[in-house]
């Protein structure tokens, strides 16, 4: 039976425990706060738990993030590889989004609430932690991040350019980065590709791509 908690904020504490924490840790994740770290292979991988604003004593709406950062982009923009980066960092170095968007039919939000049952919500929890531990998983470098349904969630991308680069598809880097530049095509500087290939440091792309 689920514990009876005084308030929302030990809820969400009970919740992560008996759902989350168990499943990450045994795939290698380690906890700090409300973030999970892990190497795998030639990334860092991070699972954060994002609780949203308005959030009260008697409630909590809660939100999950993943995001991956691959040493390969953070050695191509002259940073440290990274074992524990924060979530937000990974739009810099590899990918980063909600759950609702990499793993279908995950709620956009959760919701405790001070009196409810908790049980239903950590049925659904764990179910969307292995179904995002499996896709997790496969992703162990650029490669494996190139083949994954994840790399054409949306296009162009930021990263899609940079990891086409890394794996020497420069032809294909070079369309990204054109994409990109038709794509903010009402944006100052974001019109021209070779602020693209500045901001991207993809040296040596081109026309003759």
């Amino acid at each position: 039976m689920a514990r009876a908690n005084s308030n929302a904020e030990a809820m969400l504490t009970d919740v992560l425990a008996q759902s989350v924490t168990p499943l990450l840790k045994s795939a290698g994740f380690r906890k700090s706060g409300r973030n999970y770290h892990r190497r795998h292979g030639k990334t860092a991988q991070v699972v954060n738990i994002q609780v949203s604003h308005g959030s009260s004593w008697s409630q909590k709406e809660f939100y999950i993030n993943a995001g991956i950062a691959f040493d390969a982009i953070c050695t191509l923009v002259g940073v440290p590889v990274f074992d524990r980066p924060k979530e937000y960092e990974c739009d810099k170095l590899g990918t980063r989004d909600r759950l609702e968007a990499l793993i279908p039919g995950a709620p956009s939000t959760w919701m405790l609430r001070v009196g409810e049952d908790t049980r239903n919500t950590m049925t659904a929890l764990r179910d969307c932690m292995q179904q995002l531990l499996r896709e997790l998983d496969g992703i162990d470098g650029l490669e494996t991040y190139r083949m994954h349904r994840w790399f054409d969630r949306f296009r162009p991308a930021e990263v899609n350019a940079q990891v086409l680069y890394l794996l020497g598809d420069h032809a294909g880097a070079w369309r990204e980065v054109q994409d990109l530049a038709a794509q903010f095509a009402d944006r100052r500087n974001a019109t021209r590709p070779d602020w693209w290939l500045d901001r991207l440091q993809l040296t040596g792309l081109g026309p003759a791509q």
